[in-house]
């Protein structure tokens, strides 16, 4: 297959993204507006007019009609394109990612084809999920059941597979070391510690702000994570919705700490994550094989850390729950779920 082929299919294959995206941006708002997504056809929301086909282009209609209506022209939402692109560049990703080293390895075969449609449902679960969360902060249990149920299928198709093979080369053998290594068991296991450390996580937030610190849909979504990714990956995949989530939520905080005047707390944080970041760089410097330096070092970055723990603990006690920053963590281990789909 020559390079002008795979850039013709990976065109193709960006064009079927955009349309699911598209496809996506009706599951979502239907979703939100307890509406079927079959019927009715395709309306603006404000003037209830039915779109012509030339109005439903992914990301064309929106440039031609310059983000409006093209009855009411009131604004569309630039949700519309955005969702549209980015489940075409991730469709697009996730190609190139099983099909070109398929291709240079000379391994396509029919599991190369499985994975990236089954790569593709998982995205456009993890899309719907985010954007839900984000618009309204709700999570549908359709979608997570669907995606628990998508991780699931997959691992006992892949223990199915796993016995058909042993037993077609003599090798299968029945007992408690196979049961405990089989796919759908690491399935199991990465769905209860899901759950879990989710349910630790967001009742610890009666203990700091009287509520839970995540909704119970984040637990159903953790839960679909570890039926995805098994055991053996779903605390990593935790740990990184953290990442992304401190991430996100870091210069909403400065911002409320600046405009509320706790300076300290403020200062702290800046000096924490600036060390922190100083730290990491230089462990590796001659200077810190030095045991003392090294201790003294560390214990320096974790007085920091109690110390603005402290503060935003402090903090959250004394403000009242209207005055509390709340981002969902849905999107995050959603994000976190793509990137490591994608890698």
């Amino acid at each position: 297959m020559s390079v002008n082929d795979i850039l013709i299919i990976t065109g193709f294959v960006f064009i079927i993204g955009l349309c699911i995206g598209s496809f996506l941006n009706v599951v979502i708002l239907r979703s939100l507006s307890n509406e079927s997504i079959v019927f009715p056809p395709s309306k603006c929301p404000v003037c209830g007019n039915s779109l012509k086909w030339w109005h439903n282009i992914p990301v064309l209609s929106y440039i031609l009609l310059r983000g409006k209506c093209g009855f009411c022209h009131c604004k569309i939402s630039p949700q519309y394109p955005i969702v549209e692109l980015i489940t075409g560049l991730l469709f697009t990703a996730v190609f190139l990612k099983y099909f070109v080293v398929g291709v240079a390895t000379n391994s396509l075969n029919f599991g190369t084809l499985f994975a990236i449609l089954y790569s593709w449902i998982i995205i456009s679960l993890l899309i719907v999920l985010a954007v839900t969360d984000i618009k309204e902060k709700i999570v549908f249990d359709a979608h997570t059941y669907s995606l628990i149920g998508m991780g699931l299928l997959l691992n006992i198709l892949s223990t199915g597979y796993l016995i058909y093979y042993t037993v077609s080369n003599g090798t299968f053998e029945f007992n408690l070391n196979f049961v405990f290594n089989t796919p759908l068991t690491n399935s199991l296991l990465g769905m209860l510690v899901g759950i879990v450390v989710m349910e630790l996580l967001a009742r610890a937030g009666y203990l700091f702000a009287g509520t839970r610190a995540f909704g119970e849909g984040d637990t159903y979504i953790a839960a679909g994570l570890g039926a995805i990714f098994g055991l053996h990956q779903i605390l990593w995949a935790l740990v990184l919705s953290v990442i992304i989530q401190v991430i996100i939520t870091l210069p909403i905080l400065l911002k409320k700490l600046y405009a509320a005047g706790d300076y300290k707390t403020f200062c702290g944080l800046i000096g924490f994550f600036a060390y922190a970041i100083i730290y990491f760089l230089l462990k590796n410097n001659p200077i810190f094989s030095i045991l003392i330096i090294q201790l003294l070092a560390a214990l320096v970055l974790a007085g920091l850390g109690i110390y603005v723990c402290v503060r935003i603990i402090k903090g959250l006690r004394k403000s009242d729950q209207s005055n509390m920053i709340y981002l969902p963590f849905g999107p995050a281990m959603a994000i976190a779920a793509l990137f490591m789909t994608i890698i």
